[in-house]
């Protein structure tokens, strides 16, 4: 390749990393609560951010608030929306997962320092970063 097609490379390369980097950090972040299962805790109830960030992580919205529980419910009922699945135990797979998601957001951090702290592209990535922010925050709203 030529020397020119790469530097267009490396460029639309930094601008679309940093356009894309907010959601990046954003999913990352979202996916660490999911494996851990925080979303899912019944007793007590997760925090109101933790299901307002599960429900964009995996439905594309913010959830929608839920009907109050029964006080009681018979022996061995469970929840709607339960699955079989354990969110309590650190398998290899969890670990493996979670370390994912913390490298994911390292990485990406790292590389939002590079890209602001290099001069020359500075302000178009500062836009690219806004960018980045505003447009998801806009259809989710919409």
């Amino acid at each position: 390749m030529k020397g020119t097609t790469l530097r267009s490379l490396r460029q639309w390369h930094h601008y679309i990393g940093v356009f894309l980097a907010p959601a990046i950090l954003f999913f990352a972040f979202s996916g660490l609560i999911q494996v851990l299962g925080w979303q899912d805790q019944r007793n007590p109830p997760p925090a109101g951010w933790v299901s307002a960030i599960a429900g964009i992580h995996k439905h594309q919205m913010l959830p929608k608030p839920r009907p109050a529980e029964p006080a009681r419910k018979p022996a061995g009922a469970r929840p709607a929306g339960d699955d079989d699945h354990d969110h309590g135990g650190l398998s290899p797979l969890k670990i493996f997962a979670l370390l994912v998601a913390i490298g994911l957001f390292t990485t990406t951090l790292i590389g939002l320092t590079i890209a602001l702290g290099t001069r020359n592209l500075r302000r178009p990535a500062l836009i690219a970063l806004g960018l980045g922010i505003v447009v998801p925050v806009a259809l989710l709203i919409v």
